[in-house]
C-alpha cells in the first residue's frame, strides 16, 4: 500500500496519477472517493481518495465498518486493526490518499475534534503499514518512508 498524505486542494491526486501510477494503468484509474459510494466499493478499488471523508461516514453512521456494517466505535483499536485489515488485504497495491487534518486550530466541537483524533490515528497505523508514504504539498511530492 502507499499512503499519500497533504492539505487540502495540493495536487495529491494529480501528483499520483504523474509519479505512482504506472503508465499501463495511466488511462483506466477510476478513483475511489471516501465521499460516496459504500464500504465494498471502496475497499475493492486499487486508487482511493478522500480517505478522511470514508472515515467521516463511518464515524457518522451513514456507514458500517467491515462487510457486517458494524457501527462505529469511538476509540476502539481493534475496529481499526480491521479496517486497516481491510484495506491491505482487498487491495494490496492499493494507492490511498487522504487530507491531513490535523494541523491547525483546535475545533471547539467536540465531534469535530474526535473526527480529527480518530482520522489521525488511523493515518498513523496505514502508515506504518504502507510500503511507501509521500507527503504533497504544492504539487510536490516528498517521500518520507
Amino acid at each position: 500500500m502507499i499512503l499519500v498524505i497533504g492539505g487540502r486542494s495540493q495536487g495529491k491526486r494529480e501528483f499520483v496519477q504523474q509519479n505512482l501510477i504506472p503508465e499501463a494503468d495511466a488511462g483506466t484509474v477510476r478513483w475511489a472517493s471516501g465521499g460516496d459510494g459504500g464500504w465494498e466499493s471502496y475497499m475493492n478499488s486499487r486508487y482511493c481518495c478522500d480517505f478522511h471523508l470514508f472515515i467521516r461516514r463511518l464515524m457518522s453512521h451513514e456507514l458500517g465498518v467491515g462487510a457486517n456494517g458494524d457501527p462505529w466505535k469511538p476509540g476502539d483499536e481493534k475496529q481499526m486493526e480491521e479496517i486497516l485489515k481491510a484495506l491491505r488485504e482487498d487491495a494490496p497495491d492499493r494507492i490511498l490518499v487522504t487530507d491531513e487534518i490535523g494541523y491547525g486550530i483546535v475545533p471547539a466541537d467536540a465531534m469535530e475534534r474526535q473526527y480529527r483524533e480518530e482520522t489521525g490515528r488511523l493515518c498513523c497505523l496505514a502508515a506504518k503499514e504502507a510500503d511507501e508514504v509521500w507527503r504533497v504539498l504544492c504539487g510536490l511530492g516528498q517521500r518520507i518512508k
